[in-house]
């Protein structure tokens, strides 16, 4: 994560209703957001809603107390800086003229990331990592000329098997 960058990451019921209801809150209160990132969980019918937070720590946990208040809201937390993982996956079309070609895929080697459409006119290629990463990464592909961008906001989970600890509200993983 970002310096200044909190991660709040919230369980909520997976229906728009709540989804609305959390987003609202957050920007009634003016929080200083900076991405929300939502997707299924492994418990069918829950959620997980990563925002990012540009403030301090006392702030991401005033919003974790607000978002906890919620109906639809199973279990929210304000990730600790050190101790979470946190990854951004970024889609990006590139011009890919057929001499630059080899250079191009020098670069996608030292940034791990894979081809996923290839035309004559333009490639696809995913890049993912540390929000920290996918930037450089991102710096590195501007000399291909980026024709299009798509970044998904930074995902995160807590380290260590001691944040999984189920409880009747919180998300279960089934083996």
């Amino acid at each position: 994560m970002s310096a200044g960058a909190q991660a709040v990451s919230v369980l909520i019921e997976d229906r728009l209703i709540t989804l609305t209801r959390a987003v609202g809150l957050l920007r009634r209160r003016n929080y200083p957001v900076r991405s929300f990132a939502v997707g299924p969980t492994a418990t069918p019918g829950l959620a997980r809603l990563t925002i990012m937070l540009q403030s301090d720590p006392s702030t991401a946990e005033r919003a974790v107390q607000h978002l906890q208040k919620m109906i639809g809201v199973r279990e929210a937390s304000a990730l600790p800086p050190g101790g979470a993982v946190a990854r951004e996956v970024a889609l990006v079309k590139v011009r890919a003229p057929g001499p630059r070609y080899g250079e191009l895929l020098d670069v996608l080697q030292l940034y791990r990331a894979t081809v996923v459409d290839d035309t004559a006119d333009a490639v696809i290629v995913e890049v993912s990592g540390s929000e920290a990463f996918v930037l450089s990464g991102l710096r590195a592909l501007e000399r291909f000329e980026i024709l299009e961008l798509a970044r998904s906001g930074p995902v995160a989970l807590e380290s260590g098997a001691g944040a999984a600890s189920p409880t009747p509200n919180s998300e279960q993983t089934t083996p």
